[in-house]
């Protein structure tokens, strides 16, 4: 049966929408077939997929049962092993089908977890700062500190911490807790909001007097001086126990918040009615961000310090810079069209076109750093989000992932200098940002996606640091983005 071409906006269309799960029942079977019947397409298809191999690769290949290691097509020594690892994927897809290909990816986008890089061992660190709003903390603790096991202390002031298994805390200092696992910590003194989503079900805070387990909730607790502790579920349920309780509390008791009417007696740890002033905040989430991947993490404050060698980290850390904010000049930008982008130096670029093959010219697009792509016009209103990379170790260091927004992506600022004449337009005023020649493009993969609502990245640092500034639009009516 012949079937009509596709264009390349249109596949670029369907690629997205299977990365992100967006894919209707008709858009799916058409992928399908395309899959089934175009060699090219498959061969697309599998690159492009590895391009994200960062977020659900791994675990793919540990199905087929082929290899251990992650497949990364920049740092292949020769066209020959490209080839066979290549092979080993459309050996893959013919014996699992294709159609479970598609699904099986789909399904490891929405709960893989990033993986861990060199330098950050997953061994000593659990999560990190996220937020963190205190003058009389401990001078070690910053936003986008690593969250290790063992003691953890606030003092005053209020702070967000994101666990690696997703569960966000929020608390209200003074506080303490002890940080056995992912999935345990114990509350000493102090005031925990916990966020739970459905994968870390089970999550247990322990207190001197009690224990509450996770049942796919959000649960405040709070600790006072004498070691008597107070629970609210905020929504869902929780299972919790009195250690040393009369009658029935010191008996796991299951306590939904649309239930709590349905209890017999009040247990003396529970409180019916929430008081925000009294417990911690609930967890704050970016309204702006749908969803993040691999090797990204987003803070919801900005680090003060950026210079060169001051906030070293193994992942990609994103954090908003300015909130609906009005452009009071146009702004150039980088890349501002959909498309897969291998930015480079001019002598990299040279390089490139004298080695690449054909095939990569196809599904890359090499371009300057220096490229000017489109300038957003004076007075648009945005928001900034900057992407910062610096890793621990002293030699080459990669990491990948993703980021999806709500709203339309107006332009990426990729370029050292132009970084720097924007951060006095969409910069955080708190923010100490290299101003010297530490920031530098080279071999790095952008990919904006067909609906310009999501952007991945795959960067490479060499003694600089890697940073993208990613602007949105503030309201989602379209914005006339002056293209070049």
């Amino acid at each position: 049966m012949n079937m009509k071409p596709i264009g390349n906006e249109e596949w670029d269309s369907l690629l997205d929408k299977a990365i992100s799960g967006t894919l209707s029942d008709h858009e799916a079977q058409a992928l399908n077939r395309i899959l089934k019947s175009d060699q090219d397409r498959l061969d697309d298809y599998i690159r492009y997929v590895d391009m994200h191999g960062s977020l659900y690769q791994e675990p793919l290949l540990a199905v087929a049962g082929k290899m251990d290691n992650m497949i990364d097509y920049e740092t292949l020594k020769s066209e020959a092993a490209r080839r066979d690892n290549i092979d080993f994927w459309k050996t893959f897809a013919a014996v699992a089908s294709i159609a479970a290909l598609v699904a099986l990816s789909l399904n490891l986008w929405q709960v893989i977890p990033g993986s861990g890089s060199q330098g950050f061992d997953q061994e000593d660190y659990l999560g990190i700062v996220t937020s963190l709003k205190s003058e009389e903390s401990p001078s070690d603790l910053f936003v986008g500190k690593g969250l290790q096991r063992g003691l953890f202390r606030l003092d005053a002031g209020k702070a967000q911490v994101r666990l690696d298994n997703g569960v966000e805390l929020s608390m209200r200092g003074p506080v303490e807790f002890d940080v056995f696992g992912l999935d345990h910590i114990t509350l000493m003194t102090g005031r925990v909001t916990a966020n739970v989503p459905p994968q870390a079900i089970g999550f247990r805070i322990d207190t001197p007097d009690m224990e509450v387990v996770d049942l796919g909730t959000e649960f405040a607790l709070k600790v006072d001086k004498a070691g008597e502790s107070r629970l609210h579920v905020l929504e869902g349920e929780v299972e919790a126990r009195m250690k040393m309780g009369m009658d029935y509390e010191n008996e796991p008791l299951v306590i939904a918040k649309d239930r709590l009417a349905e209890l017999d007696l009040n247990p003396s740890y529970l409180e019916r009615e929430y008081d925000p002033n009294s417990f911690a905040p609930s967890p704050l989430k970016d309204p702006l961000i749908r969803a993040i991947g691999g090797q990204v993490h987003n803070l919801q404050d900005p680090p003060k310090d950026l210079r060169h060698g001051r906030f070293k980290h193994d992942y990609l850390m994103l954090f908003p810079e300015r909130r609906n904010f009005s452009l009071p000049q146009s702004l150039q930008v980088n890349l501002a069209k959909p498309g897969t982008y291998r930015v480079m130096s001019e002598n990299a670029l040279k390089q490139y076109l004298d080695t690449a093959t054909s095939k990569q010219r196809e599904r890359e697009k090499p371009v300057l750093s220096s490229l000017i792509q489109g300038k957003i016009p004076e007075n648009t209103l945005v928001h900034s989000y900057l992407i910062h990379f610096d890793a621990s170790a002293n030699e080459n260091h990669r990491a990948k992932g993703r980021v999806r927004f709500k709203n339309k992506i107006l332009g990426v600022i990729l370029h050292g200098p132009n970084l720097n004449e924007s951060d006095s337009i969409v910069g955080h005023s708190d923010i100490a940002y290299e101003s010297k020649q530490g920031r530098r493009t080279e071999n790095d993969i952008v990919r904006i996606s067909s609906d310009c609502q999501q952007v991945f990245m795959n960067f490479e640092i060499h003694g600089f640091i890697d940073q993208a500034r990613i602007i949105v639009e503030a309201d989602p009516s379209p914005v006339a983005v002056a293209q070049k």
